[in-house]
């Protein structure tokens, strides 16, 4: 009787945030619940998940804790006592998330982005504010576009809707995917809205409660209908660049992946921004990949390293990659299906000896707690080459990542899981791959201003020439 009812009290907690739903005075709005789902359905799933983790994920001790994964994943089992819908579900395989401790490892709401873009269709709006969330879990206004002029940046959010703040974030982290509980709160602040609508709900209008020296003011805003999860978007709203004060060039880019419209008209841009660098007489170039979560790292193999490496240089000095269909396909690592192969890795980035639009002086790499991924790769290459100095803060992510994700939906909820198929190690090898990219010019970010680093970071090129 004991066990049932510790089995009870566990089930409410894992479930406490649904006490929302049943809210529909309100007009909540949540994300479709979904089919109901049986508990060997469910429970399968789960062994479905242990399978792929010894037969897709080239190595899961690489980042996971692999005793309490399994007492974790035994827990997941357990806690499955009654059917869940699709939406139930995913809040409950979600607590996984973290004992992944890897950000190319998620179990998330299947087909998201769809889901989200039919709901903003039917009228439906999202948490409109923009937020970072700090080491005491505390969240802070970053961006009030289009919001209650009283809304400030900086200001602290004490709770939305209701909802004390710091249950809104424990519910968040305990469901987000990252290498470090730093790296987890950088996604979760950046992913919060989105999070917000699976956990909350939209309410059309948010009740927020500012925490102004101990005494609260409450808001009421309306959520935003700027739906930016469409990949429709032109090129220019992930890339900028800009000629600086003393002969200084910035290129801002946002990711490392574009869709196949995309594709030419980034490297046309990237073209061009060398284009007017030369005949600006740039003499250095800021390369801010602050907020570039990754992608394929063709695009800044051939859109940066030739105009702003002096010779060829590493890439990786280790791989290890599980050889699925789509890695066989993708080379250049050899094996037989479902292998796993391992091994140094000493191709060179090729460098064009003379390239007349190459800049003259040196790149700086700006880097923020959202750089993952290829972005990682792109710098642990440039910085143990000596091809470039990095800049700004670490997120906390570990400086060799993993990669080359594959997504697999499970057969009882249908739930989506991301995992790695290879694991890169930095050309300066092992010793330092647990550990974040540590920046040979510390410059502290300010989410609300992002203007402030790239200031600091242009006086300090100044100082260095």
């Amino acid at each position: 009787m004991k066990s049932l009812l510790f089995l009870g009290i566990v089930i409410l907690g894992i479930f406490n945030v649904q006490s929302k739903e049943i809210d529909i005075e309100r007009g909540i709005k949540f994300p479709p619940k979904g089919d109901l789902i049986s508990v060997k359905d469910l429970q399968n799933d789960v062994a479905e998940l242990k399978t792929l983790l010894l037969t897709v994920h080239p190595d899961p001790s690489f980042t996971m804790n692999i005793k309490a994964l399994e007492l974790e994943l035994n827990k997941l089992t357990q806690t499955i006592v009654a059917p869940m819908t699709q939406l139930e579900a995913w809040k409950h395989f979600s607590l996984m998330n973290p004992f992944f401790n890897d950000g190319h490892m998620v179990i998330t709401y299947p087909e998201y982005e769809q889901r989200l873009n039919q709901h903003m269709d039917n009228g439906g709006r999202f948490f409109p504010l923009q937020v970072r969330i700090d080491k005491s879990q505390n969240i802070y206004v970053t961006g009030v576009e289009n919001v209650n002029e009283n809304i400030n940046i900086g200001d602290k959010i004490a709770a939305i809707n209701g909802v004390a703040a710091a249950e809104i974030v424990g519910n968040i982290l305990n469901r987000m995917h990252g290498d470090t509980v730093s790296n987890r709160r950088a996604f979760g602040a950046q992913r919060f809205a989105k999070m917000y609508w699976l956990l909350y709900g939209d309410s059309h209008n948010y009740q927020v409660d500012i925490d102004d020296n101990s005494e609260l003011r409450r808001y009421s805003i309306p959520g935003s209908d700027n739906n930016t999860v469409r990949d429709n978007s032109d090129i220019s709203d992930f890339v900028q660049r800009k000629i600086l004060k003393d002969d200084i060039g910035y290129i801002r880019i946002d990711r490392f992946y574009y869709s196949s419209e995309q594709e030419e008209p980034f490297f046309n841009f990237m073209k061009q921004s060398w284009l007017e660098f030369r005949d600006a007489n740039v003499q250095d170039v800021i390369i801010d990949v602050r907020n570039n979560p990754g992608g394929t790292d063709h695009y800044w193999q051939l859109g940066i390293a030739p105009f702003v490496a002096q010779k060829p240089f590493s890439f990786l000095s280790r791989f290890k990659i599980r050889m699925t269909e789509r890695n066989i396909r993708l080379g250049p690592f050899k094996g037989e299906l479902g292998t796993i192969a391992e091994g140094s890795y000493d191709e060179l980035i090729p460098i064009e000896e003379r390239n007349d639009l190459r800049i003259p002086g040196k790149a700086y790499l700006l880097m923020g707690p959202l750089s993952y991924s290829s972005s990682v790769l792109f710098l642990t290459a440039f910085q143990d080459s000596h091809q470039a100095v990095i800049a700004g803060e670490s997120g906390g992510a570990r400086s060799c990542t993993t990669g080359r994700i594959q997504t697999s939906i499970f057969d009882g909820s249908k739930l989506e899981l991301t995992m790695p198929t290879a694991i890169f190690t930095r050309p300066a090898g092992q010793e330092l791959c647990k550990k974040p990219i540590k920046p040979d010019i510390l410059i502290l970010d300010e989410p609300s201003n992002p203007n402030i680093a790239v200031t600091k970071l242009a006086k300090s090129i100044i100082d260095r020439r």
